[in-house]
């Protein structure tokens, strides 16, 4: 790493040879068919001055980070006290699947297909998520209580 960043006379530079490198795994053809199918599908847009993204490819990569998982903030065994109920469309059938994927990596089990029960409460992170994805209206959440006589 030392003699990468000596060998580099400007930041420039540097990205460059670290590009060159990680391409390097890769054949030229593999990489030019991988663009060319992106640029098909309208992701990116090749000018006179290189590959660059589009409108349609920036919103696209948007919807795959908000697709990333969460990691769980709960212990290994925590209470059960939040019923998840929810029900997602078809049509927006990979969200429903991230949906039930990221509360099994919370510890959820599920009751039935779209009613799951787990520890709380759910982490901010994961409800500002669920409003990046405009999906937090057809989610459902309900506090167990014991009751005490």
């Amino acid at each position: 790493m030392i003699a990468t960043l000596c060998s580099a006379r400007n930041t420039r530079r540097f990205y460059a040879i670290l590009r060159e490198r990680e391409f390097e795994r890769y054949k030229k053809e593999s990489i030019r068919v991988g663009l060319s199918r992106l640029h098909a599908r309208g992701y990116l847009a090749n000018s006179s001055s290189g590959w660059s993204t589009t409108k349609k490819g920036r919103k696209y990569f948007e919807n795959l980070r908000l697709l990333s998982y969460i990691s769980s903030p709960f212990d290994n065994n925590p209470p059960d006290d939040i019923v998840i109920a929810f029900d997602i469309p078809e049509k927006n059938r990979i969200v429903r699947r991230w949906l039930r994927n990221q509360i099994k990596i919370f510890g959820y089990k599920m009751l039935q297909q779209s009613l799951w029960i787990g520890p709380g409460p759910l982490p901010s992170s994961f409800l500002k998520r669920l409003e990046d994805l405009q999906i937090r209206k057809n989610i459902k959440t309900f506090k167990i209580a014991k009751k005490n006589n």
